[in-house]
C-alpha cells in the first residue's frame, strides 16, 4: 500500500469513527416537541399571582432545560406552510388553584389536565408539573425534581450540602466543622454516601435523608473515600490505604464482607461503576500517569481505556453504559473534560474554558454537571450531553465533587 493510500486510509477511518461516537451521541437528542406555553390567566391576591407566575417560568426553563421541546410563545410560530404539528400549554388560576392543561394544537382536544394548590413549596411545584408534562407528551421521565449533592467550602472545613437541578434550594446536609468530601447518592435517592475526617483517619459515612441520622459504613487505618453505589444499592465500590497503598474494594452492605479488587504497586482508586453492575472504570498510574482503565465488578480482565492524553481521571458512566465522561489534562495544564465510548474509539472534547472537572451525569442521560473555576474559584456548572449551554448553577459558593440523583416517583 501506497504512503498516500496508507494515509486516506487512516484519515476516513478516523472520519467514520468521529461519525459513530457522534451518531450515539446523537442518540440523546432525539426529536423536539413544539409547544407553545400562553400567559397564564391569573386571578387573586398579589401572592397568588407572584407564585403562580414563578411556576409558569420555572416549567418554561424546566422544558426548554430538558431538550425535549422547542418552545413558542404563541400559535402563530405553529402556522404556515407546512403547518407545524404541537402542543398548547395554558394554564388558569383562581386562588387558591392553578389548573393546567395541554391541548394538542391541530385538534384542539385536551392531551392532559392537572389543578393543585399552591400551598406549597413554589419550585418543587412547578418541577414536579414539568416532570409530568414531559412524561406526558415523551414518554420519559422529566429530571426536574432531581437533587444535586455537592461538597462546599465553610469556613476552614467543606460540608456536603444538596441543591435542585438547577442550582436553587440549596440547603446543608452536614455541619461537623471538619472535611467532608465526594458525596455520593444512593440509587434510591433518599442516602448519600460521604467521607469525612476524624481523627487520624477519612471515614465513609451514609446520610439519611429522612432521619437525618449518620451510619459508619467504613473507618478502616488511612483513608476511606471516593465512593460509589453499585445501581442495585447493594454494594459500594471505594478506595482504601489501609494496606499502605491506594486499592479497590468492593463493599456488601447486607454482609459487611470486603473484597480486594486491584493489588499492585500503582495506586488505584476512583471507582465508577457501569449502569449494568458488570463492569467498574477506574484510575490507576500503572502505567506511569494516571489514565482511566475498566475491570469487570469483582476484578478480573483489567484493561486500559484512555490513551488520549498523559493524565486522565475521574470516570462517569453515562446512564445508558455507551459513553464515559472523564477528565483529561491538556498541554497548556488545564483540566478538560471528555467523553468516549467504552472502546475509546475517539474522545470528544466538551469544554474550554480555565480548569473543568468531576463530571457527573443527569439520570437520563442528557447533561452533565461538574465543578469548574471559569469564575476564578471552583462552582458547579452544568451542561448538554453534547458540551452545549454550558450554565453556573453555585453562585458565591465554593463548591466541588458534585453527584446527580437518580429519578424518583
Amino acid at each position: 500500500m501506497s504512503a498516500k493510500a496508507l494515509f486516506f486510509g487512516l484519515f476516513f477511518s478516523t472520519l467514520l469513527f468521529a461519525q459513530e461516537v457522534f451518531l450515539r451521541l446523537s442518540d440523546y437528542a432525539g426529536g423536539k416537541n413544539n409547544i407553545v406555553i400562553e400567559p397564564f390567566g391569573l386571578s387573586g391576591s398579589p401572592d397568588f399571582i407572584s407564585k403562580a407566575s414563578t411556576i409558569g417560568m420555572v416549567i418554561r426553563d424546566d422544558l426548554d432545560y430538558s431538550l425535549y421541546f422547542d418552545i413558542y410563545p404563541d400559535t402563530s410560530f405553529l402556522l404556515g406552510e407546512p403547518k407545524k404539528s404541537g402542543v398548547v400549554l395554558k394554564a388558569k388560576g383562581v386562588e387558591p388553584q392553578l389548573t393546567i392543561a395541554l391541548v394538542d394544537f391541530e385538534s384542539h382536544e385536551t392531551i392532559h389536565e392537572m389543578t393543585f394548590a399552591l400551598t406549597g413549596e413554589v419550585r418543587a411545584t412547578a418541577h414536579q408539573a414539568s416532570d409530568k408534562i414531559i412524561e406526558v407528551l415523551t414518554g420519559e421521565k422529566g429530571i426536574a425534581s432531581t437533587k444535586i449533592v455537592l461538597s462546599y467550602v465553610k469556613g476552614n472545613g467543606k460540608e456536603i450540602g444538596v441543591a435542585d437541578y438547577d442550582g436553587y434550594n440549596f440547603s446543608a446536609v452536614t455541619n461537623n466543622h471538619t472535611y467532608n468530601l465526594f458525596p455520593a447518592w444512593a440509587p434510591d435517592a433518599a442516602r448519600i454516601l460521604y467521607s469525612s475526617y476524624a481523627k487520624d483517619r477519612l471515614n465513609l459515612y451514609i446520610y439519611d435523608l429522612a432521619s437525618k441520622k449518620n451510619s459508619l459504613i467504613a473507618s478502616n487505618a488511612g483513608l476511606n473515600f471516593a465512593p460509589c453505589w453499585s445501581p442495585d444499592g447493594a454494594k459500594i465500590a471505594l478506595t482504601l490505604t489501609k494496606d499502605g497503598n491506594a486499592e479497590i474494594y468492593l463493599l456488601d452492605l447486607g454482609t459487611k464482607g470486603l473484597s480486594r479488587l486491584t493489588n499492585n504497586k500503582a495506586i488505584d482508586c476512583s471507582p465508577a461503576f457501569s449502569p449494568n453492575s458488570r463492569e467498574l472504570a477506574f484510575v490507576s498510574d500503572r502505567s506511569g500517569n494516571p489514565q482511566v482503565y475498566i475491570m469487570d465488578a469483582y476484578g478480573s480482565n483489567v484493561r486500559r481505556l484512555t490513551f488520549h492524553g498523559s493524565y486522565n481521571t475521574s470516570p462517569a458512566w453515562s446512564p445508558k453504559g455507551d459513553l464515559i465522561a472523564y477528565v483529561s489534562r491538556e498541554d497548556d495544564n488545564t483540566q478538560q473534560i471528555y467523553v468516549t465510548d467504552p472502546n475509546d474509539f475517539l474522545p470528544i472534547r466538551l469544554t474550554y474554558e480555565r480548569n473543568n472537572e468531576e463530571p457527573a451525569w443527569s439520570p437520563n442521560g442528557l447533561h452533565i454537571v461538574f465543578s469548574s473555576n471559569r469564575g476564578g474559584v471552583y462552582e458547579l456548572f452544568s451542561m448538554n450531553w453534547d458540551g452545549t449551554r454550558q450554565r453556573r448553577l453555585t453562585r458565591e459558593t465554593v463548591a466541588r465533587s458534585p453527584d446527580w440523583s437518580s429519578i424518583t416517583e
